[in-house]
């Protein structure tokens, strides 16, 4: 039996998101969430995004003001949208720590 693979989630900020991509991972903090439409909008300093969840387990993990790495599917339309498929707590990790060694990941690419 063959099993079906995910496409890997790619690294974006809110700002790079666009058209070409269909799977990503975006880090930011939870700023507004909407329990009626199951959304949440969150921002990384680039910019803010709109995601949406099927799941209520998955939605329910979500809380105002915490840092939090969204997975899912690039929605495009006349806004970008999100069908966030998995929410990872990011309250423990150093930030800081985290945002240099992505400057200098990017710096070798």
């Amino acid at each position: 039996m063959e099993r079906k693979r995910r496409l890997p989630a790619v690294e974006r900020y809110i700002k790079d998101l666009g058209g070409e991509d269909f799977r990503v991972r975006i880090n930011g903090v939870v700023v507004e969430i909407n329990r009626d439409m199951y959304t949440a909008m969150i921002d990384d300093g680039t910019g803010r995004v709109v995601v949406q969840f099927i799941d209520p387990e998955v939605f329910g993990r979500l809380k105002e003001g915490r840092h939090v790495r969204i997975i899912g599917k690039v929605l495009s339309g006349e806004e970008t949208l999100i069908d966030g498929e998995v929410v990872q707590d990011l309250s423990k990790l150093d930030i800081g720590l985290y945002n240099r060694a992505r400057y200098v990941m990017e710096k070798l690419r």
